[in-house]
Parts: structure tokens; sequence; C-alpha cells
């Protein structure tokens, strides 16, 4: 099972940065209504942790919150079909077959199917917020300085130190990578999935817009929490993210500055 570590406003970071620890689920998920954003950081095959954040989705429609429900598991160009499917219009297959879903994700869907239908059964707008696969590969080959594309922002944030040093110590996963092509990927995911986000808090100004992606993405605020406070300015943002069995919560209204700046000796691990 998955710890929920998570609990009193411990730490105040200049930013307006609170990490909480030791905490129960329910003064978890009352800071979690406060928020506009809503980043449920996910282990991608972890189960227990999707579970979770199943619970936190489906409280949120108990309470009768408006939310739409973003997925990196869906890339953007695929809308149409998404839609379709929500709308009750083609079936589960045929989802995963036309947003080829198995060859650009690979993750079993049965990992996330239950976020798609609860989608469906309740008529939640869902959003892929994944950028094409053959964006990165032409990212990767020419590098982001030399390409555009509308599913990126018209200026590429670029990545804080902290940022980068997490970055780092995570490609040493990848063997043989080259850095900055792996700084430069990383780059376009956070940039084209916050811009996505961005819009989305455009096209639905009364809904919060729920966030399913990788935990390193929304790691300590940083990747896409900071880029989207960059595009659409000061909001309440909530961010769970996973560290082997631990989730950490971290709530702010601007993640758009260095939020781990700080010297305490007691920031997260």
């Amino acid at each position: 099972m998955v710890a929920v570590a998570l609990l009193i406003p411990a730490i105040v970071f200049a930013t307006e940065f609170l990490f909480f620890k030791g905490s129960d689920y329910k003064e978890v998920y009352q800071e979690i209504r406060k928020a506009k954003v809503i980043y449920l950081g996910d282990i991608h095959d972890n189960m227990s942790l999707h579970m979770l954040y199943f619970r936190i989705i489906s409280d949120l429609i108990k309470d009768k919150e408006k939310i739409v429900i973003g997925m990196e598991a869906f890339q953007q160009q695929f809308q149409e079909h998404i839609d379709d499917y929500i709308a009750g219009e083609i079936t589960e297959e045929e989802l995963l077959e036309r947003t080829e879903y198995k060859k650009r994700w690979k993750f079993e869907p049965s990992l996330f199917a239950p976020f798609w239908r609860l989608a469906r059964k309740k008529g939640i707008p869902l959003y892929g917020i994944n950028i094409p696969t053959e964006l990165v590969k032409e990212v990767r080959e020419r590098g982001i300085e030399n390409v555009k594309s509308g599913y990126l922002p018209p200026m590429i944030i670029l990545t804080g130190p902290r940022y980068r040093e997490f970055l780092l110590e995570a490609m040493k996963d990848h063997k043989n990578t080259d850095e900055k092509k792996f700084m430069d990927v990383q780059l376009a995911w956070d940039n084209g999935m916050a811009y996505k986000i961005a819009k989305l808090l455009v096209a639905h100004p009364d809904s919060k817009i729920v966030v399913i992606v990788g935990s390193g993405h929304v790691w300590r605020g940083w990747g896409i929490p900071e880029r989207v406070s960059h595009l659409v300015g000061e909001l309440p943002q909530a961010v769970l993210y996973a560290d082997e069995d631990e989730v950490y919560f971290l709530f702010s209204k601007d993640f758009s500055r260095e939020i781990s700046s700080t010297n305490s000796i007691n920031e997260p691990n």
C-alpha cells in the first residue's frame, strides 16, 4: 500500500510553497479542494497509487466540484477520438486503437482505464496533454532551440538549477544518453504539457484541472507546475508526487520562482 506521508504546513517557503507531512487523507483532501490545478504525480505502473488518485477524483465528483481531467497517457493530436469516447460514440477498444495508446504510451491499459472509464460515466471532459512522439523525436534530433511547434509555448521556459540537478540524477538510469538531448526532451515535455494545461484553464475557467502525469514532471513543483505559473500567473496549485512508498503533497500559489532556493534543513528528501 502507498503511505500518504503528509500533514501540517511545516515549512513555508518564500514562494508560498507548503510542504505537508505526516497527514491523513481527509486533511490532504481538504487542501486539494482549494486548488485550481491538481497534479496527481504517478508512478506509471503503481496500481495502489492510482487507486489513491482515483479516490481523490471520485471524492471531488461526489462533492460536486466541477473538474476536467488531463492525462499524460494520451497525446494531444488524438483529442477528437478521446472526445468521441467520452460522448459514448466509440468503444474503449476503439479509443486505444485510434489514439495508438499501446504504441505511444505502452503501459498496460488496465493501469489507467479506471480514470477514462470514470470520465465517460460521469461525462467529465478528458484531455490528452502529452506532446506527439514525432515532436519529441524532432527535438531530440535537431535541438529544442531549432524546433517550432504549436504544441510548445512561443518561448520555451528553461530549467532552474535545482530541477536540472534532479533531471541529471535521473539521467543516470539511462545508459549512453546524450545530456543535451535528454534535457531538450524534458524541456519539450514539461513546456508542452504546461502549455496545454494553460489552454485548458482558459477553455474551462469554472473548472478545476486534474492532471494525471508522471511524478518526475511535477517533483517539488518543478517541471510543469512552475511553467504553468509562468504562463498564466499566480494561481493555487496542488501537487502530489510519489517517491517509492510515500506520497508527498505541496500547495502553492506561485511555482514560477525557484521554489527550493531555501536553505531549510527540513525540506523534503
